[in-house]
């Protein structure tokens, strides 16, 4: 499997960093309020072995997944905690909502949807125009699980050759603050391309 160089890791942090801070103006217009990207740590970069993903509260975390799909093959991935996902309910649906068992549990998850929707588009929309690629992002799906099956769907992913990176994100308002574990996997051909993309701009030539 190909390796990301030193520079080329930073060419695909600033791509993603770039899609996050395109995700917080999203984010700003559909809650309603000015959401802000936080200074971001990248985690890791590695194929093997698995990340030590935060553990988050070790049950019930929420996972979100959206596939790349098109001319270049990915995976990007959302974690919260249940107390962060709770949080971002109590922010961004309406008294009403809340107030009723029977519309929380019909848009709960919805929401988190949703916000995996802006965040994992954004970031997949700079890789597409930066990398000159039609990829798109899937339809977003939700997994509830604990610590040993997020790390079991991660290792599965990277034993299908997707190499990863990881992020710890920060999204803050002034009555919401999340902290989502970010991760994006993705194959040699989306590594082919940012070392492309880095050789062009050591030359000139982008």
């Amino acid at each position: 499997m190909l390796e990301l160089k030193t520079k080329e890791l930073e060419l695909a942090r600033d791509i993603i960093s770039q899609g996050l801070v395109k995700a917080a103006e999203s984010l700003s217009f559909f809650m309603n309020e000015t959401i802000t990207l936080q200074e971001f740590d990248q985690e890791k970069q590695l194929s093997s072995p698995p990340p030590e993903i935060n553990k988050k509260d070790q049950t019930n975390i929420q996972l979100l997944i959206t596939k790349v799909i098109g001319e270049l093959n990915g995976v990007c991935c959302l974690i919260f905690s249940e107390e962060e996902a709770n949080q971002l309910r109590q922010s961004a649906l309406p008294p009403e909502i809340l107030n009723s068992p029977e519309m929380m549990a019909e848009m709960s998850d919805g929401i988190l949807l949703e916000v995996d929707n802006i965040i994992s588009a954004s970031v997949i929309t700079q890789f597409s125009n930066i990398l000159k690629v039609k990829i798109h992002g899937g339809v977003p799906a939700l997994r509830k699980v604990n610590y040993a099956e997020l790390e079991e769907y991660i290792h599965h992913e990277i034993s299908n050759e997707l190499y990863l990176i990881s992020f710890k994100t920060s999204f803050k308002s002034s009555h919401v603050s999340f902290a989502p574990e970010f991760v994006w996997l993705f194959d040699d051909s989306f590594i082919q391309n940012i070392k492309n993309l880095a050789t062009k701009e050591e030359e000139g030539t982008n």
